[in-house]
């Protein structure tokens, strides 16, 4: 990794005592909210005792500021970071922006660091289990005190939540001027974590398709500057994303952009990311789907449905949709730190006994290394030995000269050797993040 500086890098967090033990010590600091809402929320934890109700209204306050901030950029743009075409800057961001989307984009856009997102989606996974109608017991006082620590310590203790003002300035230089080789914030995201790259080449492709004039040119000039010396990086989903931008801009007439993103394809022989057909885009959005279930309230419930609707749409997947199904399919089975669906893990197998020998390996080789759910999911003994089992029923556990860490992981996970899936695992997700 690199020791260069990053281009924009999360909000720090709210200094909390560390021997702040009860919500007296906490809520005050919660420069987010008013007085009044602070005492409330310190009533319904102490008087009342009812930490159910204190854990949502921290949550929904936490949730709505991120909401809120993220907006600010355009919905179109927040659409383009979900590869969501249908979300334009009139779409009011509660319809659809959920909470786990709210986390991971404040996270790479800067509102607050890894570690907060980390521990954010750890308590969103909390909060789902314990509001589900499948759960079997209610939330306890100190599970529901360190939620609000953290809502306080990552959200509410600022007295605004902004996307970094790195991110904000380096955006505006990518809209309204062209680089030049050599610029050393081009330096930094050469030996940036890959969601850098990812998150440059969304703000120019969504600039390429939607702008007019100067920008559009600017957006061409940096976009042809840049991915040569990001390629490599980019998974291939992320490739396919350009070739997708490339084939719309053709569909819609739009010659200018059609033609620099041309260009830039040929820099990198990028060609072969080009999608023939819409059917890539359905298994992709049936894909999507899964993973936003599989975040929400009573997922266990829901996913069968989610599951059976990406099964029905055939056995064989496009090329440019696997990654994102096999990786549907894969969290579906590996479930979470309470279990799994049975009903759409047993779908979920079916569907991946089909897939080729050679597309699984070119999982482990490409995939699993960028595969952000499946890492972040391969955190607990349980789910560990859940994709374990799965590898060695589906028999797929003779693969040989991966990449070295993508060996070592699945090496660990062919023989289950929980512990060292836990440390390969966090070291790539890791990786991704830093």
């Amino acid at each position: 990794m690199s020791s260069l500086p990053t281009i924009w890098s999360g909000s720090e967090e709210v200094s909390i005592p560390k021997n702040a033990s009860n919500v007296n010590d906490i809520v005050p600091l919660a420069n987010g909210l008013t007085a009044k809402q602070q005492n409330h929320l310190i009533k319904a934890f102490n008087e009342l005792e009812a930490y159910d109700m204190a854990v949502e209204y921290s949550w929904k306050k936490t949730i709505t500021r991120l909401k809120e901030a993220l907006s600010s950029l355009g919905m179109q743009f927040i659409g383009e970071m979900l590869g969501r075409n249908d979300i334009t800057d009139n779409t009011p961001y509660e319809n659809v922006l959920t909470d786990y989307h709210a986390i991971q984009l404040a996270e790479q856009l800067g509102l607050f660091t890894p570690t907060a997102g980390l521990q954010l989606r750890q308590a969103h996974e909390l909060i789902i289990h314990y509001f589900s109608s499948d759960a079997k017991e209610e939330i306890d006082k100190l599970t529901a005190l360190n939620i609000i620590k953290n809502t306080v310590k990552y959200v509410l203790g600022h007295d605004q939540m902004e996307v970094a003002i790195e991110f904000t300035n380096f955006r505006n230089r990518l809209l309204n001027e062209n680089l030049k080789p050599g610029d050393s914030q081009l330096e930094m995201l050469i030996n940036s974590p890959l969601f850098y790259s990812r998150t440059v080449s969304f703000i120019l492709l969504n600039s390429i398709i939607k702008d007019i004039g100067a920008k559009i040119e600017h957006g061409l000039a940096n976009f042809n500057l840049i991915l040569p010396l990001i390629w490599e990086k980019l998974s291939d989903n992320d490739k396919y994303n350009v070739g997708y931008a490339y084939r719309d801009v053709i569909s819609s007439n739009n010659n200018t952009a059609a033609n620099g993103l041309k260009q830039a394809l040929s820099k990198v022989g990028g060609f072969d990311f080009v999608p023939e057909s819409l059917r890539s885009n359905t298994f992709i959005k049936a894909a999507k789907y899964i993973i936003e279930v599989h975040y929400a309230m009573n997922n266990f419930y829901n996913e069968p449905a989610a599951v059976e609707s990406l099964a029905n749409l055939g056995s064989t997947i496009p090329k440019p949709a696997f990654l994102q199904c096999i990786q549907a399919y894969l969290v579906v089975c590996v479930g979470n730190t309470y279990g799994t669906s049975t009903i759409a893990a047993n779908l979920a197998k079916n569907k991946l006994s089909e897939v080729p020998e050679d597309r699984w390996k070119y999982y482990f080789e490409k995939g699993i290394n960028n595969d952000e759910e499946v890492l972040y999911n391969l955190r607990t003994d349980s789910q560990i030995t859940r994709f374990s089992t799965l590898i060695n029923d589906l028999n797929i556990t003779k693969f040989t000269n991966l990449p070295n860490e993508n060996q070592k992981l699945y090496n660990a996970l062919v023989k289950a050797q929980v512990v060292k899936v836990k440390d390969f695992a966090s070291e790539l997700y890791q990786k991704m993040k830093k």
